[in-house]
């Protein structure tokens, strides 16, 4: 069945965003990895020997396993339809702004020396940084496994108390679909492509639900002036990273 298109400026992408609903996390699953953190701290501070040492950065890499599997688990990044994606899964993380990849990897190559090639562990003072690589990340990662963005807000006001304002939808099944519900202003939507534009195919999905416009924003509006636009938004693999990473990082 034809569906009529539309392309919106993909400016935007630059007006003020945050989340407009979201779903609470079990906390017990975000905090195990600080569980084992903890022990793997016990571990490298008692320092009475290299395996205490050893056992300390068998549990960092432990903790830090814990918290990628769970970040996974919510965020499936390894699915996300880009091109030339990576094969490593800090790589990924990478693509998508969630870890600089350098250090931890470092760690897991030192584990991985423990483990399989009977290495000492590195000094304590090394084992010590690395604790602090760890524990950064778990910081920097504690609003994804808290809290799952469902849907996010744009807003803009312009002069003469016009307000604008949109919401995006992001759902995973056969393929990444993206959702926009509201109302941008007309001089940003086109009826041909243009240069830094986005294509929309207007109207439902088949097989997804569909997002509403706020219930803030419906307060503002007693109807949808004609800059209203509904349908889903088909992002380039830049657009759509730097989309995910809002869901991921929304505040």
């Amino acid at each position: 069945m034809f569906k009529q298109r539309k392309w919106i400026s993909n400016e935007i992408l630059n007006w003020e965003s945050y989340s407009d609903s979201s779903t609470v996390l079990e906390k017990e699953k975000g905090e195990r990895a600080y569980e084992i953190w903890e022990h793997a701290k016990s571990q490298i501070e008692n320092n009475e020997s290299e395996f205490h040492l050893a056992d300390g950065i068998t549990n960092l890499k432990r903790a830090l396993n814990h918290r990628l599997k769970l970040i996974e688990e919510i965020y499936s990044f390894k699915f996300v339809e880009i091109n030339n994606r990576p094969k490593g899964y800090l790589e990924i993380l990478e693509v998508f702004g969630v870890v600089r990849p350098f250090l931890m990897k470092r760690l897991l190559t030192i584990r991985n020396g423990i483990e399989h090639n009977d290495e000492k562990p590195p000094s304590y003072e090394r084992c010590l940084e690395l604790l602090d690589v760890v524990w950064y990340f778990l910081k920097s990662t504690d609003s994804m496994v808290q809290f799952a963005v469902r849907d996010l807000a744009f807003e803009i006001e312009e002069e003469g108390d016009n307000s604008y304002y949109f919401g995006l939808r992001y759902v995973q099944q056969e393929r990444d679909i993206f959702i926009i519900n509201g109302t941008i202003p007309e001089n940003l939507i086109y009826d041909e492509p243009t240069p830094n534009s986005i294509e929309v195919v207007l109207g439902e999905i088949k097989g997804v639900k569909d997002i509403g416009l706020s219930m803030t924003y419906e307060k503002k509006v007693h109807e949808l002036p004609r800059g209203s636009i509904h349908g889903e938004i088909i992002f380039s693999d830049s657009e759509k990273i730097r989309i995910i990473n809002k869901f991921a990082f929304p505040y």
